[in-house]
């Protein structure tokens, strides 16, 4: 059976969408895409959009395809569907509450992998909607640099294992 994971933040253009490709590539690498799906969505309920042109830009340089990504919200049926969500931003951890209800252990930070409950001076990623080129990199840095420990919390998560952690 495969787990459903779905990054999240909040138009689903900048953040989630490089997210959702990085971690993909890293679960493969990992041998661990066969038992992982991963997609994204957004808090703001944005659809049909496509990612961010920086967005795009940075995941091409590495090597990875947004081109024909589109955004999806978070809504009801995803909420019900979905057997993992991780937050890029402490923004999103009240409105994927709110969609999922009081399973908490459903919502990871993506800073805080595998972390219950989430500390409340957790900020997670910081959006660059808005921001020029320099800025916009470092948020997606800041994204790859969490993708060793989430794999490794997605995979303790996945076999039951907490000494994977």
């Amino acid at each position: 059976m495969k787990h459903s994971v779905c990054m999240v933040c909040s138009g689903n253009i900048c953040r989630s969408p490089y997210a959702e490709v990085s971690l993909r590539q890293k679960l493969s690498e990992a041998g661990l895409d066969e038992l992982i799906e991963v997609s994204s969505g957004g808090t703001l309920n944005i659809e049909g959009q496509p990612a961010h042109e920086l967005t795009l830009a940075f995941a091409a340089e590495r090597g990875l395809n947004l081109i024909d990504f589109r955004s999806r919200g978070i809504d009801s049926l995803r909420a019900k569907e979905t057997d993992l969500f991780v937050a890029l931003g402490s923004e999103h951890l009240a409105p994927l509450r709110e969609a999922v209800g009081s399973s908490s252990d459903r919502i990871w930070l993506i800073t805080h992998p595998g972390t219950a409950p989430i500390p409340s001076d957790a900020k997670g990623i910081t959006d660059p909607i808005g921001f020029d080129e320099l800025p916009y990199r470092q948020t997606l840095e800041a994204i790859d640099q969490t993708l060793n420990p989430l794999t490794d919390a997605l995979r303790a998560w996945v076999t039951g294992d907490s000494a994977d952690l």
